[in-house]
């Protein structure tokens, strides 16, 4: 798909805050997997300008290959590739990885970005979308990814009768294990940790995902529709994770829905 006139590579300022950004990717590595040549391009001069090294593919195997023989700090990964969608390429990097991966998409459906949540990816960015858009994005996944050893320091954490193990990112429900990803993982210790109490949007956002920006309250909502088809006995009328009407999300302790 042709580069949108929008997205372009982030430009000289003076502004001491967007300097600091300027080498948020210093001394790490990331893949841009993107087919078309022009935002493949851009994407590459702006990741090296915020001070990452680049690694580029053009197509999901070209993706897997490098994925194998290089070790990466981020995957930028676009979903519509001419051999095997970015769907097909962030599973087979989950089952060995749990680098951050950002998936750019023209799909804007929300059932494309709750597969590519459930699939593993830790956000993504809908084109067309500008630079401070992608920018912070990065910023927000590379804070959260350098937070998980800090958040997840326990071996096991037990809330009623749920049970957290942090070193294989799974939960424990009347004996059975189930498997997260990454950021649903994270989202549930974070509810956890405040079980019982209500948690804003953006609490959600600004400690799950690095970041609080109003213009993305439905990557909560798309996270937790994912995590209650795990946690709950009936999505539907969940029992653990409860909505809690114009605040955010609770977790209900007492649950003996499992």
């Amino acid at each position: 798909m042709p580069a949108d006139s929008t997205f372009s590579p982030l430009t000289e300022n003076n502004d001491p805050a967007s300097a600091s950004h300027l080498l948020m990717g210093h001394g790490m590595s990331v893949l841009v997997v993107e087919d078309d040549d022009v935002m493949r391009n851009l994407l590459v001069r702006s990741m090296e300008r915020l001070g990452f090294s680049v690694q580029q593919a053009i197509n999901g195997e070209e993706a897997l290959q490098k994925f194998d023989e290089h070790r990466f700090h981020l995957i930028m990964l676009d979903v519509l590739l001419p051999d095997r969608n970015g769907f097909d390429v962030c599973v087979l990097i989950r089952q060995k990885s749990d680098v951050p991966i950002v998936m750019i998409t023209s799909l804007n459906q929300s059932e494309d970005v709750i597969r590519g949540l459930q699939l593993g990816a830790d956000n993504y960015i809908i084109k067309p979308f500008n630079f401070k858009e992608l920018e912070a994005r990065i910023h927000a996944v590379l804070r959260r990814s350098s937070r998980v050893t800090d958040r997840h320091s326990f071996e096991v954490a037990e809330v009623g009768d749920l049970k957290l193990y942090s070193d294989s990112q799974e939960v424990e429900l009347v004996s059975r294990r189930i498997a997260l990803t990454p950021i649903e993982f994270a989202l549930l210790s974070c509810l956890v940790s405040h079980a019982d109490r209500p948690v804003s949007n953006e609490e959600l956002l600004q400690d799950v995902w690095g970041y609080s920006d109003t213009e993305s309250p439905n990557l909560v909502a798309l996270t937790v529709r994912r995590l209650r088809t795990k946690v709950e006995a009936d999505p539907s009328n969940p029992v653990r994770i409860v909505n809690v009407r114009g605040i955010g999300y609770k977790y209900v302790s007492h649950s003996t829905a499992h």
